[in-house]
């Protein structure tokens, strides 16, 4: 009964650590979605966008998983990895799709394969620093 209860604590747990991590994304790239990357320089908006905010998500979502072992590393790579390479995908598409909506070109035969490119690309690199993030920068925790 004891275990069970600890068990269902600890899954409440890694749910709640989760939905902060996907929390703290949204709310992020949200913000710099108001904001343009021309007011910031192009340098700035990359390094927010695919490094500070992609190793605080993993960060959190790295928490999730409790336990400090190898299996468990791979586990919490995943975990970051997909909060942050989604919120990134979503973010990608909403703001090609808001540039490409101001565009006059006539010809829209390519926007699905570069839209299609682009989000995977900016995913997987946002994707893999949360997942370093989540994997390697998470404190080892004890059983108890």
């Amino acid at each position: 009964m004891l275990i069970s209860r600890k068990e269902a604590a600890a899954n409440q747990l890694s749910l709640t650590r989760i939905g902060s991590a996907l929390a703290v994304s949204v709310l992020g790239y949200g913000v710099i979605s108001f904001q343009s990357p021309a007011a910031w320089g192009q340098l700035i908006w990359g390094l927010v966008v695919f490094l500070v905010l992609p190793l605080l998500v993993g960060a959190l979502a790295g928490t999730s998983v409790m336990s400090g072992t190898d299996p468990q590393r791979k586990k919490r790579f995943w975990r970051a990895f997909w909060v942050a390479s989604i919120t990134v995908g979503v973010y990608t598409i909403v703001g090609l799709g808001i540039t490409r909506s101001k565009m006059q070109s006539s010809d829209k035969s390519l926007d699905f394969a570069i839209f299609f490119v682009v989000v995977l690309v900016y995913g997987a690199i946002a994707g893999v620093v949360a997942g370093f993030a989540g994997s390697n920068l998470v404190p080892k925790r004890k059983a108890s």
